[in-house]
């Protein structure tokens, strides 16, 4: 560490003090009365808020999607630190590690980004305490800021080295996602993983190893098949397939990363097209709950992107921006004992602290410190 890291360490100590006398950091009240759960799927739509369901439902034409056929449709306050509008580094690390920080940090307190006094843990880290097994699945490169909230911790979510390492040596029984370049075939072999290239390997794996997948990005972006690419439903329906042998149980995490990059570009098409296929997933995940009985589905967004607006007169719906928004996006679940009810507004936070307990962790030692 050099000298500047530790000066700066203990100057963002002191900061870290004052900010939870004031109030800006720390955590506050957990949501209701909860049961535990021996599986938990947590489905993050990147960039999705209400009117980009309401405009593929249009588009379908549809009454109701996958998601919205659950017992509790509740809200979550997309903020990151200080009130910012977030992005998906600090939006991920609050639905991870129960936390705000600040944009572009990835599962670090916010006074505290080289790590220097501590990390968060986030909700794959409980789970995997709680003897569980863990996945995460993702239509993103496998370094992108969303799934690395969930398997790495760095100051900044462009270190895609960093995150690539930490994820290889993780205790995370599978990456999947899109090739970032760096997690080469040679290099999971030798981080003793299985490496994952096509949808056709992807069938045949019997996830008797931890694995690391890697896939086209443009095939996943724009729902193609061009490289023998799995569709993120497949993937769900496989990392379920794997992790539901563990008798313990298991925690999966499952992004459709393509809903906020599309939005981005104000593609009204490919982002319907990213969120049906997203919504797909989210159906294999809810029918696997119905079946099993003892898995909590949570479906909810990290921040809404391109200010999606309705135009009553055109009957249509249009892009307002090309950023990210601070409204409140769908927080919903399949059942109604997990501590949320109907109707309510939770900081986005509160998700994965709620996560931490549901998983198992004792009161009081989630979010903490390790």
């Amino acid at each position: 560490m050099s000298i500047f890291q530790k000066v700066f360490a203990v100057i963002i100590a002191a900061l870290t003090s004052l900010a939870n006398v004031t109030g800006y950091f720390g955590l506050e009240a957990k949501p209701e009365e909860y049961t535990t759960y021996k599986n938990v799927i947590i489905m993050i739509g990147d960039g999705m808020g209400f009117n980009h369901l309401e405009a593929t439902k249009q588009a379908y034409e549809l009454d109701e999607l996958n998601m919205e056929n659950v017992v509790v449709k509740a809200e979550s306050k997309t903020n990151s630190l200080f009130g910012l509008t977030t992005d998906s580094a600090a939006g991920g690390t609050a639905l991870s590690s129960g936390i705000r920080t600040i944009n572009g940090m990835v599962g670090t307190y916010a006074f505290d980004p080289f790590r220097v006094f501590s990390t968060p843990k986030n909700v794959t880290e409980v789970a995997i305490e709680q003897g569980k097994a863990t996945g995460v699945v993702t239509t993103d490169y496998t370094s992108g800021a969303t799934p690395s909230s969930f398997s790495a911790h760095t100051y900044s979510r462009d270190n895609d080295v960093d995150i690539t390492e930490q994820q290889l040596a993780s205790d995370i029984d599978l990456i999947w996602g899109a090739y970032n370049g760096l997690a080469t075939s040679d290099v999971v072999s030798a981080a003793g993983r299985t490496y994952i290239g096509t949808a056709t390997e992807l069938a045949d794996f019997d996830g008797e190893t931890k694995s690391f997948g890697q896939f086209s990005f443009d095939d996943l972006k724009y729902v193609a098949n061009n490289y023998d690419t799995p569709t993120l439903e497949v993937m769900t329906e496989k990392a379920i397939d794997i992790l539901s042998t563990d008798e313990d149980g298991f925690f999966l995490m499952v992004e459709g990363a393509c809903i906020d990059k599309h939005s981005h570009s104000n593609d009204l098409e490919n982002m319907i097209l990213s969120t049906y296929e997203f919504d797909k997933a989210v159906g294999a995940a809810l029918q696997f709950a119905e079946e099993d009985g003892e898995t909590l589905v949570i479906i909810t967004a990290d921040h809404e992107t391109g200010g999606l607006k309705y135009d009553a007169e055109k009957d249509e719906y249009y892009y307002t921006s090309g950023s990210h928004t601070n409204v409140n996006v769908p927080l919903y679940m399949n059942v109604n004992d997990a501590g949320f009810v109907n109707g309510a507004a939770y900081k986005n936070r509160h998700v994965s602290a709620q996560v931490g307990l549901i998983l198992g962790a004792e009161e009081g030692s989630y979010p903490c410190a390790k």
